[in-house]
């Protein structure tokens, strides 16, 4: 269920980022929602991914960029879920409609619609991140040398609370199960194999950069997961960070 890095001593650990963070409000789009934009109750795994991968890259300018394999576990608890009404501009295909507005040079209309916008209030995250370790130090070197961070739209601005490398520790709940008193993507192998209930997603991941090139369509790999929260783990082992009494379930490469 789990693979660990084993020292000559035979002592399993594994490097892993962790970081705690705070938004006031944010949507984390779903794919396929227009006139309606709904949200994830916590940051999905493609933008997690692509914001690593930006910090990273110096916001893709390193010329020797390339893909980085990566597993995460975004976890995080909300105050509560405002329905907005926002006036959305985009430009548009042209319609030839009386009163149209048309953007010379580019043969695209000027539109403005009224949309509802799920906005998440008031979120702690604790987001953890594995990845090969020089890279979870470059990430801590530059996420606030590019600009100031977001999760999300762009401006939904984040506030880094901390960046931590820590090892986490694999534990045996049989003796002592965990209350999960805060929402978490789990794998959905997890979830049944813990007996676990929550929203099922099948999420985007990552998208084949040679078929991008090819065709100038993102092709996603997606992960079958669950979102959780107000559950009891029993009777099984999984990573875990004793520091914020969390478990941590990583979901990726």
């Amino acid at each position: 269920m789990m693979r660990y890095i084993k020292d000559k001593w035979g002592k399993m650990f594994m490097k892993i980022l962790r970081i705690k963070a705070y938004q006031l409000f944010a949507n984390y789009r779903k794919p396929m929602s227009y006139n309606y934009w709904d949200s994830y109750p916590l940051p999905p795994l493609s933008t997690i991914r692509g914001w690593f991968h930006y910090v990273v890259w110096n916001g893709n300018k390193d010329e020797n960029r390339h893909y980085i394999p990566i597993s995460m576990s975004i976890q995080g608890k909300f105050s509560s879920v405002i329905q907005d009404l926002q006036t959305l501009i985009k430009f548009d295909r042209k319609r030839n409609t009386k009163g149209e507005i048309v953007i010379e040079g580019f043969n695209k209309a000027f539109s403005k619609s009224p949309t509802y916008v799920t906005n998440i209030f008031d979120i702690n995250l604790h987001i953890y991140i594995k990845a090969e370790e020089h890279f979870l130090h470059r990430f801590i070197e530059n996420v606030f040398k590019l600009e100031y961070p977001s999760i999300g739209r762009y401006e939904d601005l984040v506030r880094i609370d901390e960046l931590k490398i820590i090892e986490p520790e694999p534990i045996d709940l049989y003796e002592e199960p965990h209350d999960i008193y805060y929402g978490i993507y789990i794998n959905k192998k997890t979830a049944d194999y813990f007996g676990l209930r929550g929203i099922n997603y099948r999420m985007n991941f990552k998208y084949d950069g040679d078929l991008l090139n090819k065709t100038g369509l993102r092709y996603f790999e997606r992960k079958d997961i669950v979102y959780v929260d107000n559950a009891v783990l029993g009777e099984g082992e999984i990573l875990f960070d004793k520091e914020e009494n969390r478990v941590i379930d990583l979901v990726g490469d």
